[in-house]
Parts: structure tokens; C-alpha cells; sequence
């Protein structure tokens, strides 16, 4: 007989017994019951013998659960380790993308920079230069005047004009180097932001996904 049914028949020896009882004609002032003695007898008896074939395939079905769940939790495990790494190097990845952004931005800003300062430099040396070109003419030409009041007048108006030129010159190129520059700065601060807000949304996510 197989297990299966034995474990049937087991079934139905102990539900018969659970009828007989039930069924039973109670003894009158007790809480007594008469039942069929020889029908009691065989189904404990028969009830005896399928019992350790029951036990054993009781047994054998825990063991099978036991080893389905332990599987099942190492595979929870290793699908936990497994996306642990993995979400480690992603963030690593991230933040080392975001140290090279980081980095060139700032290279970027530094060399913005740079060349603002050498164009500057370069616009006021040339203002002086032409303001030198122009005070020396103005002295050639002060020689070919007749009159010495007129000569230092004239030199005197010509070099305060050309003082005057000169400094609104550097004082507007001075104030459109900075605005380039804060332009381009803001332009990075964005950029990073948005980086920024990428990975810490990126980092949320995997957040969520581990729980």
C-alpha cells in the first residue's frame, strides 16, 4: 500500500473512531458513552500500525518545507549581497562621475578666468600705450605751438580727457569680465546641481528597491 494511502486510511480509522464516540449511547448520570468494543479495538489497533508510517511521511514532508525555505532564504540572501554590490559600485561610479564634473568645472572656471584676467591685462596695457602714443603727440605738438600758455592748457585738458577715457575703458571691461564670469560659474553651479540631484534621486531608489 502506498503512503498516500495509508495516510487515507488513517485518516478515516481515527474519523470513524471520533463517529463512534459521538454516536455513542451516553450511561445515564455520568458523562459515560457505550460504544463497540471489538469496532473500538480494531481502529486503535489499525490506527497503531499506520502511525510511524504517518510519522515518517509527516516527517519527510517538514524536512522537504525545511529545505525549501532554506533555500529560498539563501537565495534571498545572495539576491540581497547581489544588489548591495551592485548599488555600491553604482554609487561609487556616481560619485566618482560627479568628482570629474566637479573637477572640470572648476578647471573650466579657472581657465574662464585666466583668460578674462590676460584680456584685461592686455586692454588696459594697450589703453596705456595709446594714452602714452597720445601724450607724446600732444608734446610734438605742443613744441610746433607759438604759445606757451596755450601748450600746457591744451596738454593739461588733453592728458585730463585722456585719464578720464582711459578709466570709464578699464572700469566698463573690468565689469564685463566679472559678469562673463559670474554667467559662466552660474552655468557650472546648475550643472552640478543637477548632477547632484540625479544621484541623490538615483540613491533614493535604490533605497526603496532594498527594503
Amino acid at each position: 500500500m502506498e503512503q498516500q494511502d495509508t495516510i487515507k486510511l488513517f485518516r478515516e480509522h481515527l474519523y470513524e473512531m471520533e463517529t463512534l464516540v459521538q454516536q455513542g449511547k451516553r450511561v445515564p448520570l455520568s458523562n459515560l458513552c457505550m460504544v463497540d468494543r471489538d469496532r473500538m479495538l480494531y481502529l486503535l489497533g489499525a490506527v497503531n500500525n499506520d502511525l510511524p508510517t504517518v510519522i515518517v511521511e509527516c516527517e519527510g514532508v517538514i524536512k522537504n518545507q525545511i529545505s525549501i525555505i532554506n533555500e529560498a532564504n539563501e537565495r534571498a540572501n545572495q539576491t540581497k549581497s547581489d544588489a548591495t554590490m551592485r548599488a555600491t559600485q553604482y554609487v561609487n561610479d556616481a560619485n566618482t562621475q560627479a568628482q570629474k564634473t566637479v573637477a572640470a568645472a572648476n578647471k573650466q572656471a579657472q581657465d574662464t578666468l585666466a583668460a578674462a584676467q590676460q584680456q584685461a591685462a592686455t586692454l588696459v596695457r594697450e589703453a596705456q600705450e595709446q594714452a602714452n602714443a597720445i601724450l607724446n603727440d600732444a608734446k610734438i605738438r605742443a613744441d610746433q605751438m607759438v604759445s606757451e600758455q596755450e601748450v600746457l592748457a591744451r596738454a593739461k585738458m588733453d592728458a585730463e580727457e585722456l585719464k578720464q577715457s582711459t578709466q570709464e575703458d578699464v572700469e566698463r571691461l573690468y565689469s564685463d569680465v566679472y559678469r562673463h564670469i559670474d554667467e559662466v560659474l552660474a552655468q557650472l553651479d546648475r550643472s552640478i546641481s543637477e548632477k547632484l540631484t540625479d544621484i541623490r534621486m538615483t540613491r533614493q531608489q535604490i533605497d526603496q528597491s532594498m527594503r
